[in-house]
């Protein structure tokens, strides 16, 4: 039974100017199931409205015996025209607002990239875990493999636990790592009446490499010293402090309260 339905708001931003498509329906949803059988299946393990809610109406794409020119195909769009399509949505979800000025939009990935709207898994993932963000971030997930590295990448649901994929650039883990790396290492991260200033360049990535480093703890460098002198050079420190004469040692050994401290302002032992 032919019924009238709707169009969506995707609907009307896609065809701007395609006269060829009409505005409304008169095609049940169902009907795609006559030829998408297995798509259908997929489909109603979702919560996802029907299909012309993201396909546009279908009466044209019908009529021409399934010509794909016919009917809107997201993965046929620009990753901006069709993320702006799932967000007509999802942008009532949680932050998914900023997905519209994140960091994945300006890289040109889309929903689609990471997301199957067919799908019936867990919020409709083509993968999981890290499995998923290593198709693109090749780079750091090699780090995972260093002899030391951060334990999300196996457990948990990996890299999401730090990182939000829909938030913009100004929620990054070395923008807000008080926040992120505190939900762990609550200990570490205060407040502090005396606090290392490393908060206030790249958080905790100023001395740890997160993901995966050669050095103990996840530091950037495996001499601990050369890492605290990368800072605290001549002129900063007093000159007895020379990187030679504390070479293969530990500034920690003094320093123990080295990530923030209530009772002195050079980190010494509480």
């Amino acid at each position: 039974m032919r019924r009238l339905i709707p169009c969506m708001l995707f609907s009307c931003i896609i065809l701007v100017g395609a006269a060829a498509i009409p505005a409304v329906a008169e095609v049940d949803d169902s009907d795609c199931a006559m030829c998408h059988e297995e798509l259908a299946a997929a489909f109603e393990k979702t919560g996802h409205p029907g299909c012309q809610s993201c396909h546009g109406p279908g009466d044209a794409h019908m009529d021409e015996g399934g010509d794909p020119e016919q009917i809107i195909r997201p993965q046929t769009l620009s990753p901006e025209a069709s993320s702006d399509g799932c967000l007509t949505c999802h942008d009532r979800q949680e932050n998914h607002f900023a997905a519209r000025q994140g960091i994945h939009r300006l890289a040109e990935v889309g929903c689609i990239d990471c997301h199957t709207p067919h799908g019936g898994a867990d919020v409709m993932m083509r993968d999981q875990g890290a499995a998923l963000c290593s198709g693109c971030h090749q780079g750091v997930a090699a780090r995972f493999s260093m002899p030391r590295s951060h334990p999300m990448a196996e457990t948990g649901p990996g890299c999401v636990s730090c990182h939000d994929p829909h938030a913009s650039g100004n929620n990054h883990p070395s923008r807000t790592a008080d926040e992120v790396c505190g939900r762990c290492h609550f200990e570490k991260t205060g407040p502090f009446l005396y606090a290392h200033d490393t908060m206030l360049v790249d958080g905790c990535s100023t001395c740890h490499e997160v993901h995966g480093s050669t050095g103990r703890h996840l530091l950037v460098q495996e001499t601990q010293v050369n890492l605290c002198y990368s800072c605290h050079g001549a002129g900063v420190t007093p000159g007895w402090h020379s990187a030679q004469r504390f070479l293969g040692e530990k500034c920690t050994a003094c320093h123990t309260a080295i990530h923030g401290s209530n009772t002195s302002q050079f980190f010494l032992e509480e």
